[in-house]
């Protein structure tokens, strides 16, 4: 899915969700010969139900067609991102704070590296891992490709 799609999709559902309680946190898009999904990820503090489901569906979808939206051309679905769920926003990682989490990011090399650590601290800028040597980095939002919380089992 390309960034300005997904950007524009966040920017059209997510206040309007935000006015429900409900937050939007990614938009996954995948095309398919016939049809395509486009799948809303979503979070409640207190979980999310079949039924927050189906009112998310009856409100985007309507908000999408009339900004463009062809939704004869794919399926919507919505969807918590569950236990593994990525980390991507700023309030992602907030909600993780004290957590074990890993990260990936790009290197100025263009090599891909993967850290872990316990995430101390975040702004909207960056975020600070303590690792298990003890030593404490930061690390830019922005750098920073795909992130999960480490469950423990």
């Amino acid at each position: 899915m390309s960034s300005s799609l997904k950007t524009s999709v966040f920017d059209l559902l997510s206040p309007v969700l935000d006015g429900e309680g409900i937050e939007l946190v990614d938009v996954e898009h995948e095309n398919q010969k016939s049809n395509g999904t486009l799948r809303l990820l979503i979070h409640k503090p207190d979980g999310i139900t079949t039924k927050d489901c189906q009112h998310v569906s009856e409100i985007a979808g309507p908000v999408l067609e009339v900004h463009g939206f062809k939704l004869d051309s794919y399926s919507l679905e919505i969807a918590s991102p569950g236990l593994d769920r990525p980390l991507i926003t700023e309030l992602d990682f907030r909600r993780n704070l004290s957590q074990n989490i890993q990260i990936e990011v790009l290197s100025s090399c263009g090599k891909f590296l993967q850290m872990s650590g316990v995430l101390i601290d975040v702004n909207s800028e960056k975020i600070w891992l303590t690792q298990r040597s003890g030593e404490t980095i930061q690390v830019k939002l922005s750098d920073i490709t795909k992130a999960h919380v480490q469950l423990m089992w």
